[in-house]
């Protein structure tokens, strides 16, 4: 045990020259991350867990802080430490040395930034980690949006007595409108980011990458296999049944809920020689905004409305259904399965299938943070099966493309009495 202890020491004193292994693998960067993280509650005394729940949050206060003062973008661009007045000289704020120098021992001390002698900072790992302004902006984000919702959640439960949620039709009584001190105005999250650009600006920041992953869907190239042979298989179908119409003016793709459509834009640069119709959905001030590939079209559209586009060979949406209770995700399905063909469209559905035994915590916390904002969920394979199968689908396929934290996409068809599930 003593030789494990010294190879973990000098690894951490060694961090930047970790032996090469570790380096070049990935598997073996988070197997080594994720033993030492479930190894920590198992070593703990009352007391190590006592401090650890209650004081942890304010690694994301000092977060916050240094965000906002700079200090991680300025210690990282700074080849030599800094001194707390150099520090304080740089962010351009002009704070109390005395103070400053507390917020910085703190950060020290869980390592956002290193302390390398008395009252000289210089940047850490940890804290270069957040200099990306995706980063720096979910730092943002969950400090200033979502941590009033968490910190609600406790008393909200306990004021509906612990019975799901949402199911009143009422999307506005979550535990983020309690937190946030909005509760009597009856507007949702989104609603309340219309008035507050600030915040809105660090959501919508964070949201372009907060998938956990570098690979996207795409790279499954059996889904997309499978959107081609559904085009196919309809436009064979309309040509037997000699409907008239221009084959490129059929839709082999619709991102429904789609945002400023990143994702429509990734399909296009991915497959540019995909045959039919990319469009893009969503309110239309969102579609507004989209700068998209040249081919791609944009339609302003509620997704609890009608859906407008029939017989398109893929209905696709991405991180949209966990905002919703099963009661709103099954009148949004509703509509998509009025719109499909009955023997060959496919629904999409890139999600999280959080697992129904081990489930990691990156699935699990996504889903108590969606509880607190909006009543939604990270929903486990069980529940999207079920789901599915009450809105009138058939699961064809889960095409995971990151295993750990679940990131995959659902292929689901209309459910038939000749078609039964395959998972």
């Amino acid at each position: 045990m003593s030789s494990v202890i010294d190879f973990l020491e000098t690894l951490l004193a060694n961090s930047k020259g970790s032996p090469k292994d570790i380096c070049e693998s990935e598997e073996l960067r988070k197997r080594l991350t994720s033993v030492i993280r479930r190894l920590v509650p198992e070593l703990e005394t009352p007391v190590d867990t006592s401090q650890r729940i209650l004081y942890d949050v304010f690694e994301l206060i000092s977060a916050r802080i240094g965000v906002d003062l700079g200090i991680f973008d300025i210690l990282s661009s700074n080849h030599e430490p800094l001194s707390t007045a150099e520090l304080a000289r740089k962010t351009g704020k002009e704070p109390d040395l005395n103070l400053l120098a507390r917020i910085l021992k703190y950060m020290a001390s869980v390592s956002l930034i290193r302390e390398v002698g008395a009252g000289l900072w210089a940047a850490s790992n940890y804290g270069n980690n957040l200099v990306d302004d995706s980063y720096s902006a979910g730092v943002c984000h969950v400090n200033d949006n979502v941590v009033p919702a968490y910190a609600a959640l406790p008393a909200f439960l306990r004021q509906h007595n612990y019975r799901p949620l949402g199911s009143n039709g009422d999307d506005t009584d979550t535990a983020f409108a309690l937190g946030q001190g909005v509760a009597g105005e009856r507007i949702t999250f989104f609603d309340w980011l219309h008035t507050r650009p600030e915040n809105a600006r660090s959501f919508n920041v964070f949201m372009s990458t907060h998938r956990t992953v570098t690979c996207n869907w795409l790279e499954r190239t059996d889904v997309m296999e499978a959107v081609v042979e559904a085009y196919v298989k309809i436009g064979a179908r309309e040509l037997g049944e000699k409907e008239e119409g221009n084959k490129s003016e059929r839709v082999m793709f619709v991102d429904v809920g789609g945002g400023v459509g990143q994702q429509c834009n990734v399909l296009k640069k991915q497959w540019p020689n995909l045959m039919g119709r990319i469009i893009l959905e969503d309110l239309d001030e969102v579609v507004a905004k989209a700068e998209l590939e040249d081919g791609i079209a944009k339609l302003g559209v509620s997704f609890f409305d009608e859906q407008p586009v029939k017989g398109a060979a893929a209905y696709y949406f991405r991180s949209v259904l966990r905002n919703w209770p099963d009661s709103s995700c099954q009148e949004i399905l509703k509509n998509i399965y009025n719109a499909m063909d009955d023997e060959h469209s496919l629904l999409l559905i890139d999600e999280l299938v959080v697992p129904d035994r081990h489930a990691h915590r990156l699935g699990t916390q996504l889903d108590m943070t969606m509880l607190a904002m909006l009543n939604g969920e990270a929903r486990s394979y069980s529940h999207w099966k079920e789901l599915l199968m009450a809105s009138g689908f058939a699961i064809e396929n889960v095409a995971y493309y990151e295993e750990e934290a679940g990131e995959a996409v659902i292929v689901a068809k209309k459910a038939t009495a000749s078609r039964s599930p395959r998972y």
